[in-house]
C-alpha cells in the first residue's frame, strides 16, 4: 500500500476506532458503572489515573522511535532503521525493569494515599488493580515501541486495525465477564492477554512483511545522544500531559470523594471522545511533515498543510461543540439520569479552551519533524503547575468544579505560550492561519447550533425527541458545510464520489 492510500485506511480506521470508542464510552461505561457500583468504579478510574501517571516512565520511547524511522523510511535506509532498533530496545527493557518497581512500591502506597477517603476493602481492591495496570503497561511498553516503527513506516491501517480489534474484544470480555464475577480486575487481566498477542503479531509483520530486523551494526553514539534528547523532551511532555489529564481524579479522590470522581470521571468521558477527534489526524501528520521537512519546504508551504488539516479538524470539533452546547445537558440526563447533571457544565469548561491547540495541533508535527521540543516541554511545565495550583486551591472552596477550572487555566496559558513560539520561530501567521481554519465554517455552527435550539423548545424529553434533534442539527450542519465552508475544489471532488457533475 502506498504513502497515500497507508494515510486513508489510517485514516478509516482511527474513526471506526473513534465511534466504537465513543460507543464504549456511552454503553459500556455506564454498564461497568452498574455492574460493580458507583462506589468501586470510582476506586477503579482513581487507581487508573495513578497507574497512568506512572505510564510517563516510558519516556516517550514510542513517539521517538516513531519519529526516527519516519526519518530513515523518508530516506529509504532500512539497514540504519534495524540499527535503531536495537538501540532503542535497551533503553526500554531498562525502563520496564524500573516501572516494575516503582509499580511494586505504588501498591504499598495505597494505602497511605486513600486512607482517608477508602474503606479496607476498597483499599484492598485498589492495590489488586495497581498491580494488574502496571504489568499492562510493562508490556506496553514494548507494544509502543513496535507500534512506533509500524507508524514510521506508514502502516497505519494495520496498527489501528489491530487496536480496534483489541477494543472489540475488550467490550465482549465485559460483557462476558463482568455479570459473572462483579469484578472488573477479571477484564483488565483479559486486556492484558490481548496487548501480547498484539505485540507478537506487530514483531511478525515489522521482521518478515516490512523487512526490518533488530541488528546491531555499530552503536551509532551521535543518533543515540540526539535521540536521548528527543527523548527526555518527549519524557517531561508525557509527564505534564498525563497529569494534565489524570491529576483531576487523583486529587478529587484524595481530597474530595470517590462519589466525585465518578461524577468527574463521567464529564472526562464525553471530554475525551472531543479530543480524540482531532488526534486521529495529527497522528498521522508526523510522516508527512519530516518528509516536508526533509524536502526544504517553506514556513509558508509548512502552514499551508497546518492550516488544511486544521479546516478538517474544525469541521469536526465545530460540529461536536455546537451540538454539544445545544443537546448535552439532555443527553446526560438521558445518559444517566439524576445525580450526574453537573457533568454538562464540567464538559463545557473542558472542551472550549482546548478546542482553539486542537485545531492546529498538526504544528506540534512540524515541531517534532524538526527537533524542536524543548519550548513545548517548558511551557507544558508551566501549565502543568498553574493546573496543580488552581485546582488545589479551587477544590478547597468549589469542589470538582476548581479541578475542572484548573485544567481550562492551564489550556489556556499553553494555548498563548506556543502561538507565541510558532509565530516568532516557525514564521507562521498565526491570526492569519486560524482565520483560515474557521473560516465560514463557523455560519454552519452557529446556524445548526440556533435552529436546533430553536426545534428543542419543542421536542425534548426523550431518546426518540433527542434523535430528531440531532438528525435536525446534523442536516442543517451538513447544508451549511457544502454551501459555506468547502471550497470549489472541495465541493467538487466530493461531488465526483457522489457520482454528480461538477458545480
Amino acid at each position: 500500500m502506498g504513502r497515500k492510500g497507508g494515510i486513508k485506511a489510517g485514516l478509516v480506521f482511527s474513526y471506526i476506532l473513534l465511534i466504537v470508542n465513543m460507543l464504549y464510552g456511552l454503553f459500556i461505561t455506564p454498564f461497568i458503572l452498574g455492574q460493580i457500583g458507583q462506589s468501586a468504579y470510582g476506586v477503579y478510574k482513581s487507581v487508573a489515573s495513578l497507574s497512568s501517571s506512572l505510564a510517563v516512565l516510558d519516556l516517550g520511547l514510542g513517539a521517538t522511535t516513531t519519529r526516527y524511522m519516519s526519518l530513515y523510511n523518508a530516506k529509504n535506509d532500512k539497514a540504519q532503521a534495524s540499527n535503531f532498533w536495537v538501540m532503542i530496545s535497551i533503553p526500554c527493557a531498562i525502563l520496564a525493569a524500573i516501572l516494575s518497581v516503582v509499580g511494586i512500591g505504588a501498591r504499598f502506597m495505597v494505602p497511605t494515599i486513600y486512607a482517608q477517603t477508602f474503606s479496607p476493602d476498597q483499599i484492598q481492591q485498589a492495590q489488586a488493580l495497581v498491580s494488574v495496570l502496571v504489568l499492562n503497561m510493562v508490556l506496553r511498553l514494548f507494544e509502543n515501541l513496535l507500534y512506533g516503527i509500524l507508524n514510521g513506516y506508514e502502516r497505519f491501517g494495520l496498527s489501528n486495525g489491530i487496536k480496534l480489534s483489541a477494543l472489540l474484544f475488550k467490550i465482549l470480555m465485559i460483557l462476558v465477564l463482568l455479570p459473572l464475577t462483579k469484578n472488573i480486575l477479571f477484564v483488565l487481566l483479559a486486556e492484558t492477554g490481548v496487548v501480547i498477542v498484539a505485540s507478537l503479531f506487530f514483531l511478525y509483520y515489522i521482521i518478515c512483511r516490512i523487512g526490518i530486523r533488530p541488528k546491531l551494526v555499530q552503536w551509532d553514539r551521535a543518533v543515540f545522544k540526539e535521540a536521548f534528547g528527543y527523548t527526555a523532551l518527549m519524557f517531561i511532555q508525557t509527564v505534564t500531559v498525563q497529569f494534565n489529564g489524570n491529576v483531576d481524579n487523583i486529587l478529587i479522590g484524595a481530597k474530595v470523594s470517590a462519589a466525585s470522581v465518578a461524577v468527574y470521571a463521567m464529564a472526562l468521558l464525553v471530554f475525551n471522545m472531543y479530543e480524540n477527534l482531532s488526534g486521529s489526524i495529527a497522528n498521522l501528520m508526523l510522516p508527512r511533515m519530516i518528509r516536508r521537512v526533509v524536502a526544504g519546504d517553506s514556513p509558508e508551504q509548512l502552514q499551508a498543510s497546518v492550516e488544511r488539516s486544521g479546516r478538517f479538524q474544525f469541521m469536526l470539533l465545530g460540529a461536536a461543540l455546537g451540538g454539544f452546547i445545544v443537546l448535552g445537558r439532555d443527553f446526560y440526563q438521558l445518559w444517566l439520569g439524576d445525580g450526574y447533571t453537573d457533568c454538562y457544565y464540567l464538559t463545557l469548561i473542558l472542551m472550549i479552551p482546548v478546542t482553539f491547540p486542537m485545531i492546529q495541533n498538526v504544528c506540534l508535527s512540524v515541531l517534532r519533524a524538526q527537533n524542536r521540543m524543548l519550548y513545548r516541554t517548558i511551557t507544558l511545565a508551566i501549565s502543568c503547575g498553574v493546573n496543580i495550583l488552581v485546582s488545589l486551591i479551587g477544590l478547597h472552596f468549589w469542589g470538582y468544579w476548581g479541578a475542572a477550572l484548573g485544567t481550562a487555566a492551564a489550556t489556556i496559558a499553553n494555548l498563548i505560550f506556543m502561538n507565541a513560539y510558532y509565530h516568532r520561530v516557525l514564521k507562521f501567521r498565526v491570526f492569519a492561519m486560524f482565520g483560515r481554519i474557521l473560516g465560514k465554517t463557523v455560519i454552519g455552527v452557529v446556524l445548526a447550533s440556533a435552529l436546533t435550539a430553536l426545534l428543542h423548545r419543542f421536542v425534548f424529553g426523550s431518546w426518540i425527541a433527542f434523535g430528531v434533534n440531532v438528525v435536525a442539527y446534523c442536516a442543517v450542519y451538513g447544508v451549511c458545510l457544502f454551501a459555506f465552508s468547502l471550497s470549489k475544489d472541495e465541493r467538487n471532488a466530493l461531488l465526483r464520489k457522489m457520482g454528480v457533475k461538477k458545480v
